[in-house]
C-alpha cells in the first residue's frame, strides 16, 4: 500500500514553496458549490465575494502546502480563516439570532480540540479528518460572528462577553504554546529544519501569531464598547437638547 499523502501534499522545502498551488478537483468542486450557495442566500454580495475569495486563497495558495511544514503557517491559516473570512461571510449571510456566549463556548471547544496533539496529528493522516477540522472550525467561527452580528444592537454587553471569552481562550492557548518546552506535534520534528528554525521555535512562533490574533480581538471588544459608550452619550446629549 502506498504511504498516505496529506491533502496539501508532502512538506515543501523553501525553494519549491511558491510553486505549490493546490488545484484539487474535489476542492475546486467544493469551492464552486460554496460560491453557488452564497449566490443564492447572500444578502451582502460584496462581503460574500470577499469572504469566498479569501477562503479559496487560503486553501489554493502555497499557504496550504506551507502548513504541512510549519505549524506556525497552519495557525496563521486558521486565524485568517476565523478572524477575517468568517466575519465577512457572517455579514454576507442572513442575520441570525443566536446566543453569543454559548456559541463562543462551542467555538472555543472546537478550536482547542483541533490544535492539541492527538486530533491535530490525525488531520495529517486522513483527508476526512483534515476536512472535518477545517469545516467544523470554519463553521463554528461563522456561527460565532453571526451571533455577534445578530445581538450587537440589542445586547452589546453579551457580545462583548462572548468576544472577550473568545480572545481569552485564544490567548491562553497561545501562552501554552509559547511556554511549553516540549514539541506538541511530532509531525513537525523534521519538517521545519529546511526553513532554518527548530520545531520548538516554530511552535513558539505559532503561539505568538495566535497571541496577536487574540489580542486583536480583545482590542476589537474595547473599541466596540468605547464606540457604544460615546454614541450612547452623544444620543443622550442630543435628547436632552430637544
Amino acid at each position: 500500500m502506498d504511504p498516505y499523502t496529506p491533502f496539501c501534499g508532502t512538506p515543501p522545502v523553501p525553494h519549491e514553496l511558491w510553486t505549490r498551488w493546490t488545484v484539487d478537483p474535489i476542492l475546486m468542486a467544493g469551492l464552486g458549490a460554496f460560491a453557488g450557495l452564497l449566490a443564492v442566500v447572500a444578502t451582502d454580495r460584496r462581503a460574500a465575494v470577499l469572504g469566498w475569495s479569501l477562503t479559496a486563497l487560503l486553501f489554493v495558495s502555497p499557504l496550504c502546502a506551507a502548513s504541512m511544514a510549519l505549524f506556525s503557517a497552519r495557525v496563521a491559516q486558521h486565524l485568517i480563516l476565523v478572524l477575517i473570512a468568517a466575519p465577512l461571510l457572517a455579514r454576507a449571510l442572513p442575520r441570525l439570532r443566536l446566543p453569543v456566549v454559548p456559541v463562543a463556548g462551542v467555538f472555543a471547544a472546537v478550536f482547542w480540540f483541533w490544535h492539541v496533539p492527538g486530533p491535530y496529528g490525525a488531520t495529517l493522516q486522513s483527508d476526512l479528518t483534515y476536512w472535518a477540522m477545517h469545516l467544523t472550525t470554519f463553521g463554528a467561527a461563522i456561527l460565532l460572528w453571526s451571533s455577534v452580528r445578530g445581538a450587537l444592537d440589542e445586547t452589546p454587553g453579551t457580545v462583548a462577553l462572548g468576544l472577550a471569552l473568545t480572545a481569552g481562550q485564544m490567548t491562553l492557548l497561545s501562552v501554552l504554546l509559547l511556554v511549553s518546552r516540549d514539541v506538541w506535534h511530532g509531525w513537525h520534528l523534521m519538517t521545519t529544519l529546511p526553513y532554518g528554525i527548530s520545531p520548538l521555535d516554530d511552535q513558539q512562533l505559532a503561539g505568538a501569531i495566535m497571541w496577536v490574533g487574540g489580542g486583536a480581538l480583545m482590542l476589537l471588544v474595547i473599541a466596540g464598547l468605547t464606540w457604544r459608550f460615546v454614541r450612547g452619550g452623544a444620543a443622550d446629549v442630543a435628547e436632552a437638547a430637544r
